[in-house]
């Protein structure tokens, strides 16, 4: 097989490699949050529609994942200020025991879900990754890995896109 040859097959591959996992951890997948078997932290079957006429600020969580545990911290700071009068959801897919017990150890003032499938079957393979709706449960923006809320200019950039 001639060199070019070769050398543009290897290159192909690797570019569909690169963009395979690009697409696979850097980029939030596409979820109907409406559609997942969500669950109160008291067992009830949890209604996203519930959430219609707020602002919403839905990430998905775990009490291991420290970048997770920065942004949650963060967002507790400013959520009677900052983020007056926005609804924080946390979707986590540990054991419901797991969910409850961090929730109460940490006392974030935020919404606690459990997710009743694992993150990785509903494409989740990289957390945090917080989802933006509107008050009119419509879908303005997304954002893969922490976000640094205590950033007035990155606090002001999402707020924007929660309009």
């Amino acid at each position: 097989m001639p060199k070019k040859l070769s050398l543009l097959i290897v290159l192909a591959l690797l570019a569909l490699g690169v963009f395979y996992f690009y697409n696979k951890y850097k980029v939030a997948p596409s979820i109907d949050v409406s559609k997942l078997p969500l669950f109160t932290t008291s067992g009830q079957k949890f209604d996203f529609a519930s959430l219609k006429g707020k602002k919403v600020v839905l990430s998905f969580s775990a009490s291991w994942c420290g970048n997770c545990i920065r942004e949650m911290n963060a967002l507790k700071k400013i959520k009677d200020t900052e983020m007056q009068g926005i609804e924080i959801v946390i979707i986590d897919d540990e054991p419901m025991e797991t969910v409850v017990s961090f929730k109460e150890y940490s006392e974030y003032p935020f919404t606690f879900l459990k997710l009743d499938q694992t993150f990785p079957s509903i494409g989740i393979n990289s957390i945090p990754v917080t989802y933006f709706y509107n008050a009119k449960q419509e879908l303005t923006g997304n954002e893969l890995g922490e976000i640094n809320w205590l950033d007035p200019s990155t606090r002001e950039h999402f707020k924007q896109i929660l309009n």
